[in-house]
């Protein structure tokens, strides 16, 4: 029999984290106190042995994130930082959360996502509430370019340049880089408006009837519902009466495919250029499109119920809700060389499924009640990936390096896929089952935010049920069988033996196997 030795092995290797006070509250309530174990002692604890107080408090080294984790009260507190300190993030879900990054000098915090969200890259820094949008970017400190913006009553800011703005709707000011317009500038809105935007500027007085248009030779004058035109030499050319009864359109005059548009709604609707034209009589009734760049020929009637497409560019056969069969072919466009698009489509949005392929990749989608279940595979030169969501019950993704990861319930992530803010503010709320694995081949399995816990790695495995309760682990030749978070545990490395009973520890070395041997006379 070997020695006695007084301890708890409850946070061994662990300091006592940020998290941690309300676990040690409940904890030290039942938990005897005892001195620190021995130095000597035979069996050697890891640095990081967890520390699972469910549903209070859970300590541990996360294998497949490769980083310190802390929980507190299920899913609501948590603390995480990476080992090699890339990263760290926490929070008090779903009210509030950070994280910070240590390569990319990024930080961000959000509060009720997203209701109010800040994040900071280098020098640049936004905040945004509801309405609000306050922002400061620019590598240079004299260029910086500054906004405050409560859209649309008070926008503020400041240009590289200097020149700083007001805006006070609806009495009057002057904006820059808003609404997709180089300058923006009211005055008793509605009664006076000017917008300027590639070079053009337009006057409304009052906004939306009357206004004018000139600058870098365009001009125009609209009178709007009743009459309006503008042009710019060798560009284009618009005109309407009775907006939008009557549309008369000449675009694209310096390049090498002209187009002219004529619409008298809803009777009649046509587009003629080289490349394309398009007939549309009684919208949406009956159109009918002759594609000579893509080489197809398109029949709708009434659109989008019934559609027929022929040629090398489209072959489409649809009777929606019934069917739709489609083939699609683009060439040199969205920087590719060739994109091969086709759906099929079973009663309408019950069954869709597409497939887009290039030279390099190829992405095909299943689809059952659009977000009620979604497959999508992704197939290229640098690996393949997946994603399923099956609405509410569950998400599942393979990344190309081999990642997984697998929840359920997912409540969310159907409708926003890849929402890294939905998932780490609100998924784990409702994560009622976890699985992980990384490209090492270490799995975790989480039941109830570690309530049952199987973890699997290189090195060994641990398993813990109805969270402190019972535990088992195994690191190569060491075990150990522990009880109410360790006040009770049998345990055995390197020939040795322990047990362990409310502080107590007792060790012992285990008999040499017995061996037989015959002499030489052949007696044993």
């Amino acid at each position: 029999m070997g020695s006695i030795a007084g301890g708890a092995n409850l946070a061994d290797g662990w300091r006592v984290g940020p998290l941690a006070g309300l676990a040690l509250i409940v904890w030290l309530a039942v938990a005897p106190a005892a001195a620190p174990a021995e130095p000597a002692a035979p069996l050697a604890e890891a640095s990081a042995t967890p520390l699972n107080l469910w549903p209070i408090y859970d300590r541990r080294e996360d294998p497949i994130d490769q980083a310190q984790t802390e929980g507190a009260l299920g899913p609501l507190l948590f603390s995480s930082a990476a080992r090699d300190g890339g990263w760290r993030e926490g929070g008090f879900r779903p009210f509030f959360t950070w994280r910070e990054e240590k390569a990319l000098e990024r930080s961000e915090w959000q509060v009720l996502y997203p209701l109010i969200q800040y994040t900071k890259t280098e020098q640049d820094w936004e905040f945004q509430f509801l309405l609000v949008d306050v922002r400061s970017e620019g590598s240079i400190p004299a260029e910086r370019e500054e906004r405050a913006d409560f859209f649309p009553f008070y926008l503020s800011g400041r240009r590289e340049t200097g020149q700083t703005y007001r805006w006070l709707f609806p009495f009057g000011g002057t904006v820059y880089d808003r609404l997709g317009r180089d300058e923006i500038e009211i005055v008793l809105f509605p009664f006076y408006l000017r917008s300027v935007r590639s070079g053009g500027e337009r006057r409304w007085f009052p906004w939306p009837f009357v206004s004018t248009l000139r600058g870098e030779d365009q001009s125009g004058i609209f009178f709007w519902p009743l009459y309006g035109q503008e042009e710019r030499k060798g560009k284009y050319e618009r005109r309407y009466l009775l907006w939008p009864l009557f549309l008369y359109e000449r675009a694209g005059l310096d390049s090498d495919n002209p187009e002219e548009s004529l619409a008298i709604l809803p009777f009649y609707f046509s587009q003629r250029s080289p490349e394309r034209d398009l007939t549309v009589v009684l919208w949406p009734f009956f159109s009918y499109q002759h594609d000579r760049k893509r080489q197809f020929e398109q029949w709708e009637f009434p659109w989008p119920l019934f559609a027929i497409a022929r040629g090398e560019g489209r072959q489409m056969t649809r009777f929606l809700p019934l069917f739709t069969v489609e083939r699609r072919v683009l060439r040199e466009e969205f920087l590719l060389k060739q994109l091969v698009s086709s759906t099929t489509a079973v009663l309408f949005p019950l069954y869709v499924r597409t497939v887009d392929e290039t030279a390099s990749s190829r992405t095909e989608r299943v689809r059952l009640l659009w977000w009620l279940y979604s497959d999508i595979r992704e197939t290229g030169s640098d690996g393949e990936r997946r994603r399923i969501d099956s609405w509410p019950l569950f998400r599942y993704a393979r990344d190309r390096e081999g990642r997984v990861s697998f929840q359920a319930l997912a409540l969310l992530e159907a409708f926003l896929p890849g929402n890294e803010l939905i998932e780490r503010n609100y998924s784990p709320l409702w994560s009622l089952y976890t699985y992980r694995r990384n490209v090492a081949g270490d799995q975790v399995h989480s039941f109830l935010w570690n309530l049952v816990r199987h973890e699997t790695t290189a090195t060994g495995l641990r398993l813990e049920v109805l969270g402190p309760l019972l535990a088992y682990d195994e690191q190569g030749d060491s075990s150990r069988f522990s009880f109410l978070g360790g006040l009770f545990s049998l345990g055995k490395e390197d020939g040795v033996r322990e047990a362990r009973f409310f502080g107590l520890r007792v060790h012992w070395a285990e008999p040499p196997p017995i061996q037989a041997a015959m002499d030489r006379g052949g007696d044993q």
